[in-house]
């Protein structure tokens, strides 16, 4: 009576067992190794594709909440994205308060103001904006929509207000794309508050 492995099975199972041993063991195969966690994109914390505009609106209040430079600033009309170069026109009050300041403002100018204003504003400090939309019109290229705002922004300058009330209007676009920007972002004062231009001009540098 024959027992154990039929001939050649052994040799088989042999020959199996070395070459897993030698895969385990190439260089860099790490085939059972952990793999190294991906860094985070700075960018893609709760941003959505803006495929409309109402993302973009999203988009720009979980920015400011978050105080994510790389969101907010992919909010706005950007020319290397093939869109039209992004305006701003700020309130009448903050305009004569800043002199030049908030003049021919651009993307650059939008993007420093608020680095800065997160660099003297804490981690944990609070930063919201409520939007209330009071008017919309639809173009056969762009949105055009109108909001009550208050915005609120904790930071270190004791002298300068943490609240801006005010209505703007923004201008949105698609870019090459066909994802949604703003592209023209047009500020008023209408309470005894500052507007948001005020918080522009007083972080601009």
């Amino acid at each position: 009576m024959r027992t154990g492995a039929p001939p050649g099975r052994t040799g088989l199972l042999l020959s199996l067992s070395a070459l897993v041993l030698l895969t385990m063991h190439l260089p860099g195969c790490g085939l059972f190794e952990p793999r190294e966690p991906e860094e985070p994109s700075q960018s893609s914390l709760n941003f959505r594709p803006p495929t409309e505009p109402s993302i973009v609106i999203s988009n720009l209040q979980s920015a400011i909440e978050q105080k994510n430079v790389a969101n907010y600033i992919a909010c706005f009309s950007d020319i290397s994205r093939g869109a039209q170069p992004f305006a701003f026109i700020p309130s009448a009050d903050a305009a004569a308060a800043y002199g030049g300041i908030l003049l021919d403002w651009t993307l650059q100018e939008e993007q420093a103001y608020f680095q800065n204003m997160i660099a003297q504003s804490a981690q944990q400090a609070f930063a919201t904006v409520t939007l209330n939309l009071t008017s919309t019109t639809v173009t056969s290229d762009s949105v055009v929509s109108a909001y009550d705002y208050v915005l609120v922004f904790e930071h270190n300058d004791a002298g300068f207000p943490t609240t801006a009330r005010g209505s703007l209007q923004f201008t949105l676009h698609e870019d090459a794309s066909n994802f949604w920007a703003i592209q023209r972002w047009v500020d008023f004062k209408t309470t005894t508050e500052i507007s948001w231009s005020h918080f522009k001009g007083k972080f601009s540098n």
